[in-house]
């Protein structure tokens, strides 16, 4: 397992710069937020659906000071029956509601693990010090809000909800940008010193490995 951020370290990447959240998808479909930090608190939100995810990539390299990146998608595998991960397991636990939210990773279509992927790997080359955390809006949604994920129903709902997250108006066109919103709400705690556990720190079963295509990478979640 890949060892943690050092806490102390955290708090001198939040006084400024700008998160990134990322929502894969297929064409058109790819879902980009970045988060603006001043003085440790957010001060503007940029949500925007793009064509490709190079169209991302593009974007990202044009950000100065980027702190780190929450992506919907694989951040590492599992070596397992169906590739399920520890932080799958333990999603599927402590959310049964909503369990058929997480997929077997053996499962999985391939915009969501193939372009999330494709993105982290080009741009922590560049940026090798990237603080990279997995994100689940789905299963995040409920948490939040204690409903099941509906943005065509929910979408003011939701929007409110992150506007309290951030701190910041927040108003997304789809339910992409959403996802991309709320993926810079994980990031935003941990590193302001809330959503302390991460579940890629959970134990491995039998002869299981984790492997880590994109060097080592989070998956910050409240409790």
């Amino acid at each position: 397992m890949v060892a943690p951020v050092p806490r102390e370290s955290w708090a001198d990447l939040l006084v400024e710069g700008v998160i990134a959240g990322y929502d894969p998808g297929g064409n058109d479909n790819h879902g980009l937020a970045l988060l603006t930090i001043r003085d440790g608190k957010a001060t503007a939100l940029v949500t925007e659906t793009l064509r490709t995810a190079e169209d991302v990539i593009a974007q990202l390299a044009r950000v100065d000071r980027l702190i780190g990146i929450g992506v919907d998608t694989l951040t590492c595998w599992s070596t397992g029956p169906s590739g399920w991960r520890p932080a799958d397991r333990w999603l599927r636990d402590h959310y049964p509601e909503v369990e058929s939210s997480v997929v077997s990773p053996n499962s999985l279509f391939g915009s969501m693990g193939l372009n999330g992927m494709a993105v982290l790997v080009v741009t922590q080359r560049s940026r090798p010090s990237l603080l990279i955390t997995e994100t689940h809006p789905k299963v995040l949604c409920r948490h939040l809000l204690g409903e099941k994920y509906d943005y065509v129903n929910k979408r003011t709902v939701m929007d409110e909800e992150l506007t309290r997250g951030l701190g910041i108006p927040v108003d997304t066109a789809n339910d992409h940008e959403w996802d991309a919103a709320v993926s810079t709400l994980v990031l935003l705690k941990r590193l302001s010193g809330c959503w302390s556990h991460d579940l890629h720190t959970e134990p491995t079963e039998g002869a299981e490995r984790i492997v880590t295509p994109c060097g080592p990478t989070h998956y910050f979640w409240p409790v």
